[in-house]
């Protein structure tokens, strides 16, 4: 069975947030749905730790390893974010940069491109649903290019409003 994880940056009683939650989970069982505003969590301050002195932990303790940890046991994963500018909010940027331990500092090289080596022996299946000004062509090659640093596959990036990322699923 597929588990389906969405984080979501978006507050919870937004109604195209409400209406999206309602959609996913009318079409799948084994859902998890983790809105960030309850679990504080705090930006990458970039020290490595969680490469080189505690094996995939990060040193921050806030909410986030709950996340994490829920990330691990997903097969799928939908970042549910505002996007502003043409890219990701923060706090979205903020749960990615976090997931740095998901790797390990070595360095491979795969269809010839240098990649960190997977901590764990697992893909996923990535897929980003924003509202607001986004950039679309821009943030389906970002989203490549980050599932491809996780040795995932990109389910793409859709605007809140479109459904097809519910077929992708």
């Amino acid at each position: 069975m597929n588990k389906i994880l969405v984080i979501s940056t978006l507050p919870p009683n937004d109604a195209e947030t409400h209406s999206f939650i309602f959609e996913i989970n009318a079409q799948h069982t084994d859902l998890l749905i983790l809105h960030t505003a309850h679990y504080g969590i705090s930006h990458c301050i970039g020290c490595t730790h969680c490469w080189l002195k505690t094996s995939g932990i990060c040193s921050i303790k806030d909410g986030y390893e709950q996340i994490f940890k829920s990330f691990l046991k997903a097969d799928t994963v939908i970042l549910l974010t505002e996007a502003k500018l043409g890219f990701i909010s923060y706090k979205m940027k903020n749960i990615v940069d976090r997931l740095l331990p998901m790797a390990v500092p070595y360095t491979r090289f795969y269809n010839g491109e240098a990649r960190h080596v997977g901590r764990y022996k697992k893909g996923w299946n990535i897929g980003l649903v924003y509202s607001g000004d986004g950039d679309k062509l821009y943030l389906n090659e970002w989203m490549g290019h980050f599932a491809l640093n996780f040795h995932s596959k990109s389910l793409g990036a859709y605007h809140i409003e479109e459904s097809e990322l519910q077929r992708n699923i």
